[in-house]
């Protein structure tokens, strides 16, 4: 019967370009995670070299967390971006809208120095650091 259901979501997906349009978003969204994931555990060769299962639980999920916290940093600029430019007068397409994705992180300095001034000028209306053009 399982082979019956795969076959027959086989054939329709070789004769649905638009169920393989959306289908292949969704698998590139999923390989973006992946590709933060790795870019974020730049240590251990990807591999969890603790031997105790609880310490294998908590680096696992540091870098849970840290995924968590980049996507959140980057839905809230990108939802105070695209408000800026409705409160400018700025059409935003909804087709656009749905190619943007929370996940990218060529703005992420994994290594280097940090800088952790409060004293950044601020967005009025949001408190965010201000934008790049």
């Amino acid at each position: 019967y399982g082979q019956l259901i795969k076959t027959i979501f086989i054939c329709k997906y070789l004769l649905n370009q638009p169920l393989r349009k959306k289908i292949n978003t969704q698998l590139n969204k999923g390989e973006q995670l992946h590709w933060l994931r790795a870019y974020l555990w730049f240590g251990g060769d990807g591999f969890i070299r603790k031997k105790q299962e609880s310490q294998q639980q908590i680096t696992a999920g540091s870098l849970n967390l840290l995924t968590n916290i980049v996507v959140l940093w980057n839905t809230v600029y990108i939802q105070a971006i695209m408000k800026e430019l409705y409160l400018n007068g700025q059409q935003i397409n909804e087709e656009d809208v749905e190619h943007i994705s929370p996940v990218p992180f060529e703005h992420i300095n994994r290594l280097g120095k940090y800088d952790f001034q409060t004293s950044y000028p601020r967005h009025a209306h949001t408190g965010l650091r201000p934008f790049r053009s």
